[in-house]
């Protein structure tokens, strides 16, 4: 069934009714070519979403009539956050939709020294806008019920200095030769929050690890092979959500 993410502002469950804006209209009238009585998923973005019925549908709104609060929860309980190294060509708009739907939090873009991206902090604004609407309609097609935050393009040293008292830093490294990322999931097994810190395409310096791990990080391998960053990322957050979060559950536990 298809499920759209509105304000919830539009949403009034007094009244049992729902209003859909936007771009969402012409998907439903022109792409979906969905009628009147039709169902569909509406969601608020803040982790409730309803079973609706379209009750009529304009060119600048859809109306629908909410039939049921639905609870079968869809997010999960740990806070996992991707702090991503910028990645050039469309590596990035691909994190950003695999780890949206693996079930992330949060992810916060950040330059390294070896990033091959630069960008200007105009660019930088349209950039986040854009894998925020990525990270929109990954999350309405993996019927999630709320949409991960893409946070401002910041650095490395911003992150560790603001993510000190949160939660665990694990920082993947290709020369750790001593600790997995298995081993310290397991070590750790009733932690609630977890940020995940990815390199660029050449992977982290010798420099940036000593900063995280000067400022408490924990660095962590995947593995004997070498990754690239993409499949890094979407190896890392399915791992973490596999041994700490709902990943591999049946549905609805």
């Amino acid at each position: 069934m298809n499920r759209f993410f509105i304000d919830s502002e539009d949403i009034n469950e007094e009244d049992g009714t729902a209003v859909i804006r936007g771009e969402p209209v012409k998907h439903i009238s022109r792409v979906l070519r969905m009628r009147i009585k039709d169902p569909l998923i509406i969601a608020d973005g803040q982790g409730n979403s309803y079973l609706c019925e379209i009750n009529e549908i304009g060119r600048e709104q859809v109306l629908a009539s909410i039939k049921e609060k639905l609870i079968k929860r869809k997010e999960t309980f740990l806070d996992l956050v991707l702090c991503q190294a910028l990645t050039k060509g469309e590596k990035m708009d691909f994190i950003i939709q695999k780890s949206t739907e693996l079930g992330v939090k949060k992810i916060i873009p950040f330059t390294a020294e070896r990033s091959v991206v630069r960008i200007s902090v105009d660019k930088a604004r349209d950039r986040v806008n854009r894998w925020q609407k990525i990270a929109k309609g990954a999350a309405e097609q993996s019927h999630r019920d709320r949409i991960p935050e893409v946070g401002a393009i910041t650095s490395l040293e911003s992150i560790l200095m603001e993510n000190q008292d949160t939660g665990p830093v694990l920082f993947l490294w290709e020369q750790e030769e001593k600790r997995g990322l298995k081993e310290v999931l397991k070590e750790n097994p009733d932690i609630k929050k977890v940020l995940l810190l990815v390199g660029p395409e050449g992977g982290f310096t010798l420099q940036e690890a000593e900063l995280a791990l000067s400022q408490g990080a924990v660095s962590v391998s995947l593995g004997p092979r070498i990754l690239r960053t993409e499949t890094a990322a979407a190896a890392a957050v399915t791992m973490v959500l596999y041994e700490l979060g709902d990943l591999g559950e049946a549905d609805g536990k």
